[in-house]
């Protein structure tokens, strides 16, 4: 099971792109998984996208599915909270029809739960 306190340090060792920002930044970050979550790791989601880099966003979104089903309570509000709800709200995507495709049952279910949360 993935536990919150080790959000960042899941994030970074599962992509090397995250891990060179989180170290960089690393004083803007520490202990704060959700905003480098949101800041970062959403931001590397739509720069994915609008790239139609096919093969990373079947790498993140495996990932997300992954901590949205094997992480605590905690972890999988951080993933519903700060990457899909992120998702849900970006303007930035060109083509969100397609991300779609990438998502696994939960995330899809999450990312649905937000059109009824925000209609």
């Amino acid at each position: 099971m993935y536990r919150y306190d080790d959000a960042i340090t899941i994030l970074v060792n599962h992509f090397s792109e995250m891990k060179d920002i989180y170290e960089l930044n690393m004083d803007d970050y520490e202990d704060l998984p959700y905003v480098f979550y949101e800041s970062e790791f959403v931001k590397f989601i739509v720069n994915s996208a609008n790239a139609d880099n096919k093969k990373m966003l079947r790498e993140v979104f495996d990932f997300v599915e992954d901590m949205l089903k094997n992480g605590d309570e905690k972890v999988v509000n951080l993933l519903e909270v700060a990457v899909v709800e992120s998702i849900y709200f970006d303007n930035n995507i060109l083509d969100k029809k397609a991300i779609e495709s990438y998502f696994g049952a939960l995330t899809l279910k999450s990312y649905k739960d937000c059109f009824q949360q925000h209609a």
